[in-house]
C-alpha cells in the first residue's frame, strides 16, 4: 500500500413557456413560505469545532464511477478540466486494510484514482472500484445516496449553451429564482454519461439571504473572475456539493457540532403535485417532494447543500465507497492528528488513520475517513508541504489554503 496516496435544447412553445413561468412563481412562493418558517433562532447558527479542528475548507469531493477513463475524458473534453494526479491500483488480498480504511468489502480493489481540477475551487476525485458486493446502478437525486456537484458560472446562458453544444444531457433550465432567500440565483442540472449530476449555478448580484449580517456562504467568486483550467465560459469553480440525507435536522447538527460549520441558508418545501416539473428539473419522480434544503459553510470553500426528500421510488439505503455513486467529502485540516482526535472526541465514527502517504505521486498527504450517521463519508486530509506530483504538474490541483475568505 505504499502507493496510496444533454441532450440539445428543445424549442420552447408559448404553452410550455407559460407553464414554466407559472411553476417558477409556484416555486418562488414556496421558497418565501419556507424562509418565513425557517428564519428562526437556529438559522445560521455557528458551530463549535471549526477552529479546534484547524479546518481550512473543502479539498475535494470523491465519487465512484463505472468507467474512470470515460469520466476523465468527459471532464477534460466537455468541461476543459485538467487531471494532474493519477494513482493505483491497490488492494489487500488477505487482510482487512481496505475495510478498516474505507469501509468497503475486504476484497475490494481500487483500480485507479484520478483527481480533476475545474477552475479555482475544490477538486473532484474519481474512483474506479471492483468489489464483490458492488452496486452498479446510479442513485437519483431523491435517493438517500443522491448527490450532485455544482459549478459557479458568471454567465449561465453562455455556459449552458456550451454544455448543450457538447451534447450533454440537459434538464429543465436555466431556472431563475426570483423570490425567497435564494432569490438571485439561476440553476440548470445536467446528467453525465457516468451517472453523476452536474449543476451550473450563477448569482452575479448575490442572493437575498445575504442581506442578513450573518456569515454568508463562501463563493468561488472570491478567488477571482477569470476562468482557469476549464473551457466552460465563465466557470470559476465548484460552488457546492449537494447530498440527500434521511433527516436534514440531524445532518445539519452534525456539521455544526462536529465540524464547526454554519448554516446561513435554508428553504423549502416545494413540489409539483400534478405536473412533471420536479422530474424535468431534477430527474426525480414527478411526485417527489423536497421537504427542505439547507446549505452549510465549513471554513473557506464550497458549501455542502443538504436535501431532505420524499419520493415514491426513494432508495432508502446508503452507498459504500466502492458502489457506483459512492461519495465522500474531504476537508483540508492544518494538523490531521489533532483534528482526527478532536473529531473522534466529538462522537464521529472514525475509520483507520490518519494514514500518511510516503511514496508515489500523492506522497506528502495524510488522510482519515469518518462515517457520518446520515450515510455520507467525510475525509480529513492534510499535505502541509504539498504532494510529490506537484514537481512535474504543469497545472496542479487547487489548494484550499489559497481560497480567499
Amino acid at each position: 500500500m505504499s502507493r496510496w496516496i444533454g441532450e440539445g435544447s428543445q424549442p420552447v412553445t408559448r404553452a410550455r413557456a407559460g407553464v414554466l413561468a407559472t411553476l417558477v412563481v409556484v416555486l418562488a412562493a414556496a421558497l418565501v413560505a419556507a424562509f418565513a418558517s425557517s428564519a428562526g433562532a437556529d438559522a445560521g447558527a455557528p458551530g463549535r469545532a471549526e477552529g479546534q479542528l484547524g479546518l481550512e475548507g473543502m479539498d475535494h469531493v470523491g465519487i465512484t464511477v463505472p468507467d474512470i477513463d470515460e469520466a476523465i475524458e468527459w471532464f477534460e473534453d466537455v468541461m476543459g478540466c485538467v487531471a494532474p494526479l493519477t494513482f493505483g491500483p491497490f488492494s489487500d488480498p488477505t487482510g482487512t486494510f481496505m475495510e478498516d480504511l474505507l469501509d468497503v468489502d475486504p476484497r475490494a480493489v481500487i483500480d485507479q484514482i484520478t483527481m480533476v481540477r475545474c477552475g479555482r475551487s475544490a477538486n473532484i476525485e474519481l474512483f474506479e472500484y471492483t468489489a464483490p458486493d458492488q452496486r452498479t446502478t446510479s442513485p437519483r437525486n431523491s435517493d438517500w445516496s443522491g448527490h450532485h456537484i455544482a459549478f459557479y458560472v458568471t454567465d449561465i446562458d453562455a455556459a449552458v449553451a456550451h454544455m448543450v453544444s457538447r451534447g450533454v444531457e440537459k434538464l429543465l433550465g436555466p431556472l431563475p429564482v426570483t423570490d425567497g432567500p435564494a432569490a438571485g440565483q439561476s440553476i440548470n442540472y445536467f446528467r453525465t454519461p457516468f451517472g453523476t449530476y452536474v449543476e451550473l449555478i450563477s448569482y452575479p448580484d448575490g442572493m437575498a439571504y445575504e442581506r442578513d449580517p450573518g456569515r454568508p456562504l463562501w463563493s468561488p467568486k472570491r478567488n477571482g473572475a477569470v476562468p482557469v483550467a476549464t473551457s466552460v465560459p465563465g466557470l470559476l469553480g465548484v460552488d457546492h456539493v449537494g447530498i440527500t440525507v434521511p433527516d436534514l435536522a440531524s445532518a445539519v447538527a452534525w456539521f455544526e457540532d462536529a465540524l464547526g460549520c454554519s448554516s446561513p441558508l435554508a428553504f423549502g418545501p416545494f413540489s409539483d403535485p400534478v405536473g412533471t416539473f420536479m422530474q424535468d428539473l431534477l430527474d426525480v419522480h414527478p411526485r417527489a417532494v423536497i421537504d427542505r434544503v439547507e446549505q452549510v459553510r465549513c471554513g473557506d470553500g464550497p458549501s455542502v447543500e443538504l436535501f431532505q426528500y420524499q419520493a415514491p421510488d426513494q432508495d432508502r439505503t446508503f452507498r459504500r465507497n466502492s458502489d457506483i455513486g459512492g461519495k465522500h467529502v474531504a476537508f483540508y485540516v492544518r494538523h490531521i492528528d489533532t483534528a482526527a482526535a478532536r473529531l473522534e472526541s466529538l462522537g464521529a465514527e472514525r475509520l483507520l488513520g490518519p494514514l500518511p502517504v510516503t511514496d508515489g505521486p500523492a506522497a506528502g498527504q495524510s488522510i482519515n475517513y469518518f462515517r457520518t450517521p446520515f450515510g455520507t463519508y467525510v475525509e480529513l486530509i492534510s499535505y502541509p508541504k504539498g504532494m510529490a506530483y506537484e514537481a512535474t504538474a504543469p497545472i496542479p490541483l487547487w489548494d484550499p489554503r489559497d481560497n480567499r475568505p
